[in-house]
């Protein structure tokens, strides 16, 4: 993992994913690209430097040169208040006009980043594409992994991961950050099942299914467990909760929208009300 893209409205949720993401760049030796979408009203293409442009109108262009202006302030203060001259990390201020869910597709692909990282529950844009059906358009047009960041992990460590699966899903894309993860943090995998009325298995055929499935991806430092609740999402925030973990790991599908985990938009929920880290990942649907 060699560059990060920080997506930023400069929301509280947003500037925790710039302090995840500095602590994440510093493990792996990354770069970060800090970028901003500056929404404008019209279709114009004016040029972020202030060169030539194709504007409409003068009150397009004066209204963009103001919100330019305001987002390079805001952009330096980021940077103070992150210290990022001292960081060691190289970071890259970005601005760029248009839809934000367009414009990070377009960055991640043209920029050769290898993860996202960004806040979610934003003042702004931000929780529109991430949370919601946004999140489902975003992680399927982008084969990179997504970790979305509400409060920040404490120390910046990811000690303690949670894994939910059925062990049905082709989540070698996913395992693959996974195991990053742990070699960088050495951290812990919990892999988990979650059993409903609904959709329930003895317990020791679970934990069968889930060493089976350990050992299949050739895992290491992990361990297995089942935990009962009504809910499948809510198993998973309790089990996390219990444990203490620093990170939620799942999947989604490239081409069937958010992952069900038997019943339900089991990862947006997660996504979406989870307080600590949610990493997400395209499933290998081939």
């Amino acid at each position: 993992m060699k560059k990060i893209l920080v997506p930023t409205d400069f929301s509280r949720p947003a500037e925790n994913a710039l302090q995840t993401a500095l602590a994440v760049a510093k493990a792996f030796g990354a770069s970060i690209e800090l970028l901003h979408v500056l929404e404008i009203s019209s279709s114009s293409n004016i040029d972020v430097t202030g060169g030539p442009s194709n504007v409409e109108s003068l009150t397009d262009f004066v209204e963009v040169h103001e919100g330019i202006k305001l987002a390079k302030k805001h952009l330096d203060s980021s940077f103070k208040l992150h210290d990022v001259a001292s960081s060691g990390v190289q970071v890259e201020q970005n601005i760029r006009l248009g839809s934000v869910l367009r414009q990070i597709i377009e960055f991640v692909e043209t920029n050769g980043v290898d993860m996202v990282i960004m806040g979610t529950n934003g003042a702004s844009g931000l929780d529109e594409y991430l949370l919601g059906t946004n999140t489902d358009k975003l992680i399927r047009r982008i084969n990179v992994p997504v970790l979305a960041v509400h409060d920040p992990v404490p120390d910046q460590q990811f000690k303690k991961i949670v894994l939910p699966t059925t062990t049905y899903d082709k989540e070698d894309n996913l395992l693959r950050v996974v195991k990053a993860f742990q070699e960088k943090f050495n951290s812990t995998l919990y892999l988990l099942r979650v059993n409903t009325p609904l959709h329930f298995l003895p317990d020791k055929r679970s934990l069968e299914m889930l060493r089976e499935y350990a050992v299949h991806h050739k895992l290491t430092n992990y361990e297995v467990h089942v935990y009962s609740h009504t809910e499948e999402e809510d198993g998973i925030q309790d089990f996390a909760d219990m444990i203490e973990a620093d990170m939620i790991a799942m999947s989604t599908s490239a081409t069937k929208g958010l992952r069900k985990i038997i019943g339900g938009s089991v990862t947006k929920e997660i996504v979406n009300r989870s307080r600590r880290p949610v990493l997400t990942m395209r499933m290998d649907d081939q």
